[in-house]
């Protein structure tokens, strides 16, 4: 039987962000908290979102949600949200940003530990917060789904929060605001959103426009991605980017797959996730060699190659060009991750829920030699 995603409404196109304001009015927002993050009120993004707003409307701001998002970024967002006397969140940024935000919508409105919803999402009520997101990166997704990733310590591996209740209610789509990312944040989430694409159309459940957006979003992300990267400013590779973006986001509700049971298993370090996923990826295509060829000649396809034998092969090494080229590193030893118990990532890996959506699992000893060829040297 397919499964049938269910998205929440989204306003997406240059000038979206003018839907802020009406939108507010319309749920009954009276003061909103602004979720942010300190480089966008900096770099005066944060700014061209609140100017939209109309004369006298009431609303507070935190700025000060970590670059991996973590419970302690949650809980002191959680104090503002109380003492301003805020009835609903509006999140301003990237996945970080936007996975809190759907933390802070519960906790803000049933109390409690944010940990105790991480361990037990079944514990997550119907009454929420209202919830907006505004994405200002091209990569995450997260304005959409339905889950996301908190660390409980800064440093230490994150826990999913997944539940239909902490779905945006919202998503505002704007590419103006990604003029500002920086190059390699460009690539890097750029590059994320190709592979929630891959590993959302290779999953075992079936949906075909689904599917459909995912090859798309694939075909957007890899002819895009340089002209975004190397001009910001270029309005049809950030729109294209931004769409690709949302593809990803719609094709998570697929399930994902072991290039992401991978960047959780080194998700205990504060390395960037899209940077991550990336560099797991070529290894994963080549896994795939010769089992799956003929979901993978689509993204083939997708990508501008040829299918048929060794289409795994082809794709992982269109992969490493494209990250050559954005300058992203080709291992997990190269970001920088310097942890060396082997059977401590393999354990993680292999446990992972992403699994569950593969359409073939990797054994422990095949994630063995996964792993290490993601380290590189």
């Amino acid at each position: 039987m397919a499964y049938l995603p269910n998205f929440p409404p989204i306003h997406f196109d240059f000038g979206a962000i003018q839907e802020l304001g009406p939108e507010l009015e319309k749920r009954g927002i009276t003061k909103p908290l602004f979720l942010t993050d300190r480089g966008l009120v900096e770099h005066g993004v944060f700014q061209q979102v609140t100017s939209v707003l109309p004369s006298g409307q009431a609303w507070a701001v935190f700025d000060d949600i970590p670059e991996n998002p973590t419970i302690d970024g949650v809980e002191r967002a959680l104090l503002s949200y109380k003492s301003e006397a805020c009835d609903g969140v509006v999140a301003v940024g990237g996945g970080s940003v936007l996975d809190s935000g759907k933390a802070l919508r519960v906790v803000a409105v049933q109390g409690g530990d944010v940990i105790n919803y991480l361990k037990h999402p079944e514990k997550i009520g119907v009454n929420v917060a209202p919830y907006i997101t505004i994405p200002t990166t091209a990569g995450t997704g997260a304005e959409i789904t339905f889950g996301g990733g908190i660390h409980p310590e800064k440093n230490g591996p994150a826990m999913g929060i997944r539940s239909p209740l902490v779905k945006p209610d919202l998503a505002i789509c704007d590419p103006a605001l990604t003029y500002t990312l920086p190059p390699r944040l460009t690539a890097a989430t750029g590059m994320d959103a190709v592979t929630h694409c891959v590993e959302g159309y290779l999953s075992i459940n079936e949906n075909g426009p689904t599917e459909a957006i995912a090859l798309d979003g694939i075909y957007r992300a890899v002819s895009y991605i340089d002209r975004a990267a190397s001009d910001g400013s270029d309005k049809e590779a950030r729109y294209n980017m931004a769409m690709a973006a949302l593809e990803g986001g719609m094709a998570i509700y697929m399930g994902l797959g072991p290039i992401h049971s991978l960047s959780m298993a080194f998700g205990d370090s504060p390395l960037h996730h899209g940077t991550l996923v990336t560099v797991s990826m070529p290894t994963i295509m080549r896994f795939y060699d010769g089992r799956i060829n003929s979901k993978l000649d689509a993204i083939a396809h997708a990508m501008g190659l040829n299918g048929g034998d060794g289409v795994g092969e082809r794709i992982a090494k269109r992969t490493e060009e494209i990250n050559d080229r954005l300058g992203l590193p080709s291992g997990v030893r190269e970001m920088g991750y310097e942890k060396n118990d082997l059977d401590a990532i393999i354990d993680e890996a292999f446990n992972s829920h992403f699994n569950l959506a593969a359409p073939v699992r990797p054994t422990r000893d095949e994630y063995r030699q996964i792993v290490i060829d993601v380290l590189g040297n």
